[in-house]
């Protein structure tokens, strides 16, 4: 009696899960490549934790609560890793729809990957497209980073507005050097002509040098 309930069992099994059927996935993983000296090897427990794992991703869907291990089946396992598996009903009468089964294993495809070490590269469903990581958020809102540099910005311009007109002022005030002096320098020059020292004339006074003066100029006054 055992023997025969296990034989229809098996033959249940054979129909629902086989290469191609409908609703099956195949599974191929590469852990010699993934870990190299730490690869473990592929039996009967790894099986186990398989099955395992997508029966706890299809009890996350909705009204596939009642989902055990017993209802996940393996088939044509290979040495090189490679199987197929199907999801059944409850009642082992058909298998799950292939969506249902392929949302439950996005949804917690990283779960999975680390049960095995493994990743999506190391790890494939092919029939079902690997996930993407969710994007990295900033610590800091993108808003006060680009505010920020706008605030630099702004802030070293008018710092650099600020000493360029403290420096034209400066050289505002000093005026043109070396005009002083240089009049300074012409008022105490005094000629000599002929031996006699003859002082300049000062345009600013409006003097004029006795050195050029006649002897009658000097004794008659005008």
């Amino acid at each position: 009696m055992l023997w025969a309930l296990f034989f229809l069992v098996t033959t249940i099994h054979a129909e629902l899960c086989h290469p191609d059927a409908e609703n099956a996935f195949k599974v191929r993983l590469s852990i010699r490549a993934a870990l190299g000296d730490k690869a473990y090897v592929w039996d009967t427990d790894q099986e186990y934790l398989f099955r395992a794992m997508v029966a706890f991703s299809m009890r996350k869907v909705p009204n596939r609560e009642a989902t055990e291990i017993s209802h996940v089946l393996l088939c044509n396992v290979t040495q090189r890793v490679s199987f197929w598996f199907v999801v059944t009903d409850p009642s082992n009468n058909y298998t799950l729809p292939a969506a249902e089964v392929q949302s439950a294993i996005r949804k917690n495809r990283n779960r999975i990957n680390s049960a095995f070490f493994l990743d999506d590269h190391t790890l494939e469903f092919l029939k079902i497209p690997s996930t993407l990581a969710p994007p990295m958020e900033p610590s800091v809102p993108v808003w006060i980073i680009v505010f920020g540099v706008i605030f630099c910005i702004v802030t070293v311009a008018i710092a650099l507005l600020v000493l360029s007109g403290i420096r034209q002022r400066r050289r505002n005030n000093k005026g043109p050097p070396g005009v002083e002096d240089a009049e300074d320098k012409c008022e105490n020059i005094i000629t000599i002509e002929n031996g006699i020292p003859c002082d300049p004339l000062d345009m600013k006074g409006g003097h004029i040098n006795d050195g050029f003066l006649t002897e009658d100029e000097r004794l008659t006054p005008l």
